[in-house]
């Protein structure tokens, strides 16, 4: 293999039912980061990538995604060869507020 196994997380919509797609959206998004912690947790290193051949549609088209159907992410599962690259994070304490309550 010249690369890791890889996992695709699909959203597959269901549009009949009480659950919103907001929240089919959000369950999607969990799957791959509780993917990604079971594959640390295991010793192993995992990736969550969401690149431009998750939104082309030819790409699609490979995967035999239907109409109603979006990747999700692709999960790349294996031994790290080295510590990952440090990306620059934005400023934690300029995009948050702490909550008060304004009836106190």
């Amino acid at each position: 293999l010249t690369a890791p196994p890889l996992a695709v997380a699909v959203i597959s919509r269901v549009e009949t039912g009480k659950i919103p797609e907001w929240e089919q959206v959000l369950s999607a998004g969990s799957v791959c980061t509780l993917m990604l912690l079971a594959a640390q947790g295991m010793g192993y290193g995992a990736n969550w990538i969401t690149d431009w051949y998750s939104y082309d549609a030819g790409a699609n088209a490979l995967l035999g995604l239907a109409a109603n159907e979006r990747v999700a992410g692709f999960v790349y599962i294996g031994t790290a060869a080295e510590a990952p690259l440090e990306r620059a994070r934005p400023d934690v304490a300029a995009l948050t507020t702490r909550w008060s309550d304004p009836q106190a």
